[in-house]
């Protein structure tokens, strides 16, 4: 394909997967009074660069608001510049649809349109041959923020060296959801204890069982460690009455036993990987929204805790140790839709039992169709989880204690 014409609609897919798909030499987004940003519109430039066709050439028309007779010679003027050109009608103004589609049936210009619900493209006029061939991405977790404009810089937790230790990692996970309501103190206890009496030279963690953090007392369940070092997570466990020491297995034990709330992140990013249904799964990804390292304060940076995808979907997951509230609901979906797009799932895993407990925050996750993964899921296992993520479902009732 030389040229497609897209109208650009402010929809990453739409606008983009065509582009991915047909790998045209030049893309050209006619819009329809609304012009991108800059920084959305080298997003998009470098996305096409590194997914389209080698070398491939990007331009931005504004044809603005116009009547039907005007945009007709418009199109007119780009299809005379670009000769043998393909429209894609996925989205746009009204009036500037009305004109495709009657310019593509009176000069014969090949057209056609993506249908998202059924992630296939439609043909309209002369594109069956292509569209039989074209393939669909499958998009990583990169490639979604890259969508969206941004760029992935790191990772807050690395799992880097899980696969390794998956088997102890998932005893680990499996104390931790038989322990939701213990977790967190002990948590808290190992992370303060961890930044006072550790040796990072012997790798000692040496502290007393209780221990004063400002007003705030912590103290080591006894229980919980002897069950860490049955899993292998901890050794040399020593416990006498006032005193605690042991070896972490390695740094990733460290870092998961030390960090609250990493153990929530962890258990859905396992539980998305093992399901199978998805093609990539991040966890813990940092990312740059423009997709420009500036070197100072001028960068707008986020960390979302657990990201998916599937083909062209995705899913995007915060994880709340504590009882969220509806600014998590709505700064989760903001993020889902920009770097997403529409289609994308939003989700809240906690640790709480967020139905039983505060069934109005609950029912306003319903009622914005964000999928509810709780403390009961959590306890259930791996699979529990893994299925609220691919067939979510909710509650209408409240349960009853």
């Amino acid at each position: 394909m030389e040229t497609l014409i897209e109208f650009y609609v402010k929809e990453q897919f739409n606008d983009l997967i065509a582009a991915v798909a047909f790998k045209p030499k030049t893309t050209v987004f006619l819009s329809g009074g609304f012009m991108p940003d800059k920084a959305t519109r080298a997003g998009m430039a470098r996305f096409i660069a590194a997914h389209g066709a080698e070398g491939a050439k990007v331009r931005f028309i504004d044809i603005g608001s116009r009547s039907i007779a005007s945009l007709l010679k418009k199109l007119e003027e780009i299809a005379a510049e670009y000769p043998g050109c393909v429209i894609n009608m996925t989205g746009g103004p009204a009036a500037a649809l009305v004109a495709a589609h009657r310019f593509s049936a009176k000069k014969r210009i090949r057209s056609f349109f993506f249908d998202p619900r059924r992630a296939r493209f439609v043909n309209i006029y002369g594109m069956q041959r292509e569209i039989a061939s074209a393939k669909l991405p499958k998009l990583s977790v990169k490639d979604i923020i890259a969508i969206g404009g941004g760029l992935v810089t790191g990772t807050g937790h690395s799992v880097a060296g899980l696969d390794g230790d998956l088997d102890c990692a998932k005893k680990v996970l499996g104390i931790y959801g038989a322990n939701l309501s213990k977790w967190n103190a002990f948590a808290e206890y190992l992370q303060f204890g961890t930044r006072h009496y550790y040796d990072p030279k012997t790798q000692l963690f040496a502290a007393p069982s209780a221990v004063l953090n400002n007003s705030s007392l912590l103290w080591c369940n006894k229980k919980l460690a002897g069950l860490l070092e049955e899993a292998g997570a901890i050794k040399e466990l020593q416990l006498d009455g006032e005193n605690v020491s042991f070896r972490f297995k390695n740094g990733f034990f460290k870092e998961l036993l030390t960090t609250v709330g990493m153990c929530l992140e962890l258990f859905v990013y396992i539980s998305a990987r093992e399901s199978g249904a998805f093609d990539s799964v991040d966890m813990s990804v940092v990312f740059d929204w423009d997709g420009v390292i500036h070197g100072n304060f001028n960068d707008t940076v986020n960390e979302i805790d657990v990201i998916m995808t599937a083909g062209l979907s995705s899913a995007f997951v915060t994880c709340k140790s504590a009882r969220p509230d509806t600014r998590d609901l709505y700064e989760i979906s903001y993020l889902a839709s920009r770097f997403g797009g529409s289609g994308a799932k939003v989700v809240l895993a906690t640790a709480t039992d967020l139905s039983g407990e505060s069934w109005a925050i609950y029912m306003r996750a319903h009622d914005m169709g964000v999928i509810v993964i709780e403390k009961r899921d959590i306890e259930a296992g791996f699979s529990a989880v893994a299925k609220k993520l691919v067939s979510p479902t909710w509650l209408d009732e409240r349960p009853q204690n």
